[in-house]
């Protein structure tokens, strides 16, 4: 772990995250999507902020094993949890992890709503159905629906405790893209197939950080904001102004300056003896691709006291430079705090952007060797 590069997580930004997606959606209950260790934030201080300050009590992973560790780690807390992904559900000592631990499984295909449905101790378990309305990846066949319903019957079972289907291109247009409208269709039906059949639904969702942002989906009794929660947008840049939340990012990567010194153009810099574009300064930070910083990310732009710097060379395991202009040269010191992102508003989208990554990405790619720093302002 390092003392001096660390991700700085704001709070208190998150709290104003959640109170912007409530405003637009007031009657809407929050899944908080928190997998991949909280989008790379530490899953355990956020949720445990989010339970006590915010009062949210659902939330959703990818693996059983993030679950569990949720359970284990805030077991004076209560608040339910989702398995969306990687359930194992067919692994013995898993299902008893389901019993005891009050684990929720998204079942995505027919022979896992089976196993539910015959195996003894999963008699009033809550059930789970996620539909592939078009995303194909995880979710059962709509086409499928009489089946399970028959089969729920068949058990006694008479409701169903969430339905969930999930969007394939939430970042385009909610009103106008075929498909976002045809999956929408789709699940109007499904529910509409179900209460039809006399399964309750107690719960329905279906709007995801992009969906959410168009306010669609408030209809539902669930929304399930995953990126929006940590303040980027998840709109494609061309239909931002579709987009009804301005969030703030919660993070700050911050690392330090290690070594500062004049350059020439054509000076060589460092593995490859990439040569400078211009006279200038150069600026050694500490931060790699051990750290999770990127090789990808060599020739974006970083910012510093007012200064447009460019990741010249290759990204190195331990450290970047990053070459500033002739004018920097008296503002930029050895030693100071160097911000990657957060400095300006916006920057992280901008680096996204320039990076072609995306801020779920970055944010996940970071490594514990980055420690986490919670503040409150």
């Amino acid at each position: 772990m390092k003392f001096r590069s660390r991700l700085v997580v704001n709070l208190n930004h998150l709290a104003y995250n959640y109170t912007q997606i409530k405003k637009m959606a007031p009657e809407s209950s929050v899944l908080f999507m928190v997998k991949a260790d909280g989008y790379g934030h530490g899953m355990i201080p956020i949720v445990r902020y989010a339970v006590t300050e915010l009062g949210v009590k659902e939330f959703g992973c990818a693996t059983i094993s993030e679950a569990l560790k949720l359970r284990e780690e805030l077991n004076d807390l209560e608040f339910d949890i989702y398995v969306f992904s990687d359930i194992q559900l067919e692994l013995l000592e898993n299902a008893d992890i389901y019993l005891k631990r009050r684990i929720i499984p998204v079942i995505s295909n027919v022979s896992e709503l089976e196993y539910i449905l015959h195996t003894d101790g999963f008699n009033y378990f809550p059930i789970c159905l996620k539909f592939n309305t078009g995303m194909n990846r995880l979710g059962l066949d709509p086409s499928d629906a009489p089946l399970i319903v028959n089969m729920l019957k068949q058990h006694g079972r008479i409701s169903v405790h969430h339905l969930i289907q999930h969007y394939a291109n939430a970042s385009y247009p909610m009103g106008s893209n075929e498909r976002n409208i045809s999956q929408r269709n789709r699940f109007i039906d499904i529910k509409k197939f179900f209460r039809d059949s006399g399964i309750t639904l107690e719960r329905t969702s279906q709007s995801n950080s992009g969906t959410i942002e168009q306010q669609i989906g408030f209809d539902d009794t669930h929304i399930r904001p995953g990126l929006m929660m940590y303040g980027p947008t998840s709109l494609l840049d061309d239909y931002k102004e579709l987009g009804h939340f301005q969030g703030k990012v919660v993070s700050r990567l911050e690392t330090y300056i290690l070594r500062t010194f004049d350059v020439l153009a054509q000076t060589p810099i460092g593995y490859g003896s990439t040569p400078c574009p211009h006279d200038g300064v150069v600026a050694i930070l500490a931060i790699g691709y051990g750290d999770g910083f990127s090789t990808r990310y060599g020739g974006a732009h970083l910012y510093h006291k007012g200064f447009e710097g460019v990741i010249i060379g290759r990204v190195n395991m331990d450290m970047i430079q990053v070459l500033f202009p002739v004018e920097a040269r008296d503002h930029i010191k050895a030693h100071e705090i160097f911000t990657i992102w957060g400095e300006q508003e916006g920057d992280l989208l901008r680096f996204s952007m320039e990076t072609k990554t995306i801020p779920y990405e970055v944010f996940c790619s970071l490594l514990p060797r980055i420690p986490r720093v919670y503040r409150l302002n």
